[in-house]
């Protein structure tokens, strides 16, 4: 091997190694910023969960009151109904 031959497979190398580098630095970022990403998703899904919940919980607070009021209604006119 001449001297030329062994400096080109030392640049070769340096430059795949630098590749390398890159590639690994540029996955990590991804990595990274997806990382967030899925956080401030699972944030916005934790609001609207309680959100719903706290929904919900006064959509069955009505119903049981229409229920109440319903149930007294017709126990009224079952009560006007047998005079």
């Amino acid at each position: 091997m001449t001297v030329t031959s062994r400096e080109n497979w030392i640049f070769g190398a340096q430059i795949v190694s630098a590749i390398g580098i890159l590639a690994i630095a540029i996955v990590t970022f991804i990595n990274q910023s997806n990382k967030e990403f899925r956080d401030e998703v699972r944030n916005e899904l934790t609001g609207l969960r309680t959100d719903m919940r706290s929904e919900f919980a006064s959509i069955r607070s009505e119903i049981h009151d229409l229920n109440t009021r319903l149930g007294r209604i017709e126990g009224y006119l079952r009560v006007s109904g047998s005079e």
